[in-house]
C-alpha cells in the first residue's frame, strides 16, 4: 500500500514538474518586446476586403519614377521657372501624385484616420521575429536580426504601431501588446528595447502605466523629448539643410563608402531649402498638422506656442488633449519617472549618438535626427561650442567638453556615443554589444562598471573611415601607459593610407611609417611618445588619410577627442589587456617613409575635384541673387 502511495506521489510530482517547465522556462528566460521608429509599420486600407491596398512601405520611389517619367516633358518645360524660385507649375504637375501617396494616411482634425486604414501585422502570433522572417517583413531589420542573434528568434516580439497616431494611444496599443506576449508566453515580464519614436512609445507606456511587467528597458536614440526639427518644419520658418552630415548619414544607412559629398555643391543650398519649404507649405503641413505623433514630437518647451499658432480653430480640441497630457504630464515628468523606475528594479538604459548638426541645421548637437538633449536630458552646448570651462575636468563630462551626463534623465545608465548616427548603434559592434548585455544580462550596473563600457564613447561605423584607441585603455581615454596608438580602417571594402596625425592639447608624437597601407578591418600600431597633460585635461588627435577606391582616391580625415586620466582615475580605465610595464616618455618618435604616391594622387584628385566643383557653382552665379 505504502509503495503504491510512493509511485501516486512520484506521479503527481511528475505531472505538476512538467505542467511548471513551460513558466520555469519563460522566467529563465523573458521575451523581448522590440518597438521600432516613425514610418517603420506597413498600414492597409480596407484590410480584409476585396479593396485591401497597401497604403505604407509600399514602392514609393518606384511610383515617383514613374510619375517623372510620365510628366517629363513637361517638368523639363518647368524647369526654368523653378530654377528662378517659381514652384508652382512644377507642384501643380506633381500634386495628382503626391496626393495619391499620401491621401490614404490623412488624419481628421481630431487626431483620428479619415480612412479604415490599420495596422499588419500586429497580433503576438504574426509578429514573433520568427513568423516576420517568414514573411520578410522587418520594420527595422538590423535592429531585430541583432536582437535575434542576442535573445533567439522565437524569444523576439514587434510591437507595430500606427505611427500617426500619439503617445497616448500608442502607449495604450504597447501595453495591451504586452500584456497579449505574457499571457501567450506565460512569462510574468517582458525585457522592452526601444528605438528613436519607439524609444518615446516605451517611455509614455512606462509614465502612464508603470513598469510592473517589465524587468530591462534598454532605450536607442530614444525621442524622448521630441526632436527640435519638427518644430522648425511645422513653424513654416526658414531652415538650412545641414549637408554634409546629412550625406553622411545617407552613406551610413545605406552602408555604401561612395564620396556624396560632391552633390551639396551641385545645387546651392539656398535654393534647395527655399524648395523644399514651398514643397512642405504646398502638400505637407496641412496634412501632419493632423497627426498627434507629430505633435508629440515637438519639444516641450516650444510646443505651447506652436500649439497656439496652428491650432486655434477648435476642431483639434481631442487630439490636444491627448498631446498636452503627454507634453504636461509625460515629457515634463521623464527624469522623476525613470529614476523612480530604476530605483524599483526596472533597470533602464539609454544609447545616444552627439557630435552631428541636426538635418534642419539650427545649432544643436545631435545624431542627424533627434538632438542629444532631447534623447538623454544631459546638458549639452551648441554645436561647434564646449561647455563652460569650470565643468571641463568633471568624468561626467565628455572629452571634447560638449555634453555633460550630470543631471541626465539616468546619469549613471546613459551612453553618449561620439559620431554616433541616428538608429546606427546596433551597426557598431561594441556599442551593439552594450545593448544586448544591458538588455539581456546584469552584468553591466551603471557607466562605471567596466572599462570596456566607458560613458563617451566613440563611433566605428565605417562611414567614420578610421578609429584611434589608445592600448588597454578605455574609449576615448589615455594614460602613462598608452605608449601605443592603434589606428583601425574601418571601411568594409576600401584600403587605406594613413597620410598624417596631429595632437592638439597635449605634446604627444608619433612614429610611424607613412607608406603603410591598411586593407579593411586592418589596424596600424603608431608608438607615441612626449609629455602628457594634467590630470583629466583632454585633447584631441586628429588623423589624415586617403581612401583607395577603384578608380580614384579622396583625402579625408578625422578627429576624435581623448581625456588623460592621471593616477587617481588610471584603475578606473584600463583594461584587461593594458600592459604597464612601460610608460610614456620624453623622446622624438621617429616617422620613416615619404607620402607615398597613392595618396599624393589622392590629394591632386581631390584638388581637381574642388576645383571642377567649384568651376560649376560658379555657374549658378548666373541666376539672380533675389530669386533666393
Amino acid at each position: 500500500m505504502h509503495t503504491v502511495k510512493r509511485i501516486v506521489s512520484l506521479l503527481l510530482c511528475v505531472v505538476l514538474l512538467a505542467a511548471f517547465l513551460p513558466y520555469a522556462h519563460a522566467a529563465e528566460k523573458k521575451p523581448v518586446v522590440f518597438v521600432a521608429g516613425y514610418t517603420s509599420a506597413r498600414l492597409y486600407m480596407d484590410r480584409g476586403t476585396p479593396n485591401e491596398k497597401r497604403v505604407w512601405k509600399q514602392d514609393i520611389a518606384g511610383k515617383i519614377l514613374d510619375a517623372v517619367k510620365s510628366e517629363l516633358p513637361k517638368i523639363a518645360l518647368e524647369a526654368a521657372p523653378t530654377a528662378v524660385g517659381i514652384f508652382n507649375p512644377l507642384f501643380d504637375t506633381l500634386e495628382p501624385y503626391v496626393n495619391e501617396l499620401i491621401e490614404p494616411l490623412r488624419m481628421n482634425d481630431d487626431g483620428s484616420s479619415k480612412y479604415a486604414v490599420e495596422v499588419y501585422p500586429h497580433a503576438v502570433a504574426d509578429t514573433r521575429l520568427d513568423r516576420l522572417r517568414e514573411i520578410g517583413y522587418y520594420p527595422d531589420h538590423d535592429s531585430l536580426v541583432a536582437l535575434g542573434k542576442a535573445a533567439g528568434e522565437k524569444n523576439v516580439y514587434c510591437c507595430t504601431l500606427d505611427w500617426r497616431f500619439g503617445q497616448v494611444d500608442n502607449a495604450a496599443v504597447l501595453d495591451a501588446y504586452i500584456r497579449d506576449v505574457l499571457q501567450k508566453t506565460g512569462a510574468e515580464k517582458v525585457d522592452l528595447m526601444g528605438v528613436s519614436y519607439g524609444g518615446q512609445v516605451c517611455g509614455s507606456y512606462l509614465s502612464l502605466y508603470g513598469g510592473n511587467s517589465v524587468e530591462r528597458v534598454v532605450l536607442q536614440c530614444p525621442a524622448l523629448d521630441g526632436s527640435s526639427i519638427v518644430p522648425q518644419l511645422l513653424s513654416g520658418d526658414d531652415f538650412t539643410i545641414a549637408w554634409e552630415d546629412l550625406l553622411e548619414l545617407v552613406r551610413a544607412f545605406k552602408k555604401d563608402e561612395k564620396a556624396y559629398g560632391a552633390l551639396s555643391t551641385l545645387v546651392p543650398n539656398a535654393f534647395l531649402c527655399r524648395f523644399l519649404r514651398a514643397f512642405l507649405d504646398r502638400f505637407l503641413i496641412d496634412f501632419f498638422n493632423n497627426f498627434g505623433s507629430v505633435w508629440d514630437l515637438v519639444p516641450r518647451e516650444e510646443y505651447p506656442a506652436l500649439r497656439e499658432k496652428l491650432l486655434r480653430d477648435g476642431s483639434h480640441d481631442e487630439m490636444i488633449r491627448k498631446s498636452d497630457v503627454w507634453h504636461n504630464e509625460v515629457a515634463a515628468n521623464m527624469t522623476q519617472t525613470l529614476r523612480t523606475l530604476q530605483a524599483e528594479g526596472v533597470d533602464t538604459a539609454i544609447v545616444a549618438g552627439y557630435g552631428w548638426a541636426l538635418a534642419v541645421d539650427n545649432g544643436h548637437t545631435s545624431d542627424g535626427v533627434i538632438d542629444t538633449a532631447s534623447m538623454t536630458g544631459a546638458e549639452c552646448a551648441p554645436l561647434g561650442k564646449t561647455l563652460s570651462s569650470d565643468k571641463q575636468q568633471s568624468t561626467t563630462v565628455s572629452a571634447d567638453g560638449t555634453v555633460d551626463a550630470k543631471n541626465a534623465y539616468l546619469s549613471d545608465r546613459t551612453w553618449f556615443v561620439s559620431g554616433l548616427l541616428h538608429s546606427m548603434a546596433v551597426n557598431e559592434e561594441k556599442v551593439c554589444e552594450l545593448m544586448m548585455k544591458l538588455l539581456l544580462t546584469d552584468s553591466i550596473r551603471d557607466v562605471h562598471t567596466s572599462p570596456d563600457y566607458p560613458q563617451f564613447m566613440s563611433s566605428r561605423n565605417a562611414c567614420r573611415g578610421v578609429y584611434c584607441a589608445f592600448d588597454g585603455c578605455s574609449d576615448g581615454y589615455c594614460t602613462k601607459h598608452s605608449v601605443n596608438l592603434h589606428i583601425t580602417n574601418l571601411c568594409d571594402s576600401d584600403s587605406i593610407t594613413i597620410d598624417g596625425i596631429a595632437c592638439s592639447g597635449a605634446d604627444l608624437r608619433f612614429g610611424y611609417k607613412r607608406d603603410t597601407t591598411l586593407q579593411p578591418g586592418e589596424a596600424l600600431t603608431v608608438t607615441v611618445t612626449g609629455k602628457l597633460p594634467d590630470d583629466l585635461s583632454a585633447f584631441r588627435i586628429n588623423v589624415q588619410f586617403v581612401v583607395h577606391k577603384d578608380k580614384y582616391s579622396l583625402g579625408r580625415s578625422r578627429t576624435q577627442y581623448f581625456r588623460f586620466a592621471g593616477d587617481a582615475h588610471e584603475e578606473d580605465v584600463l583594461t584587461e589587456d593594458a600592459q604597464t610595464t612601460e610608460i610614456i616618455a620624453d623622446a622624438p618618435a621617429s616617422r620613416s617613409g615619404i607620402p607615398p604616391i597613392k595618396a599624393i594622387g589622392g590629394r591632386l584628385f581631390t584638388v581637381f575635384l574642388n576645383c571642377l566643383l567649384a568651376v560649376v557653382s560658379l555657374l549658378h552665379l548666373r541666376i539672380p541673387r533675389n530669386a533666393f
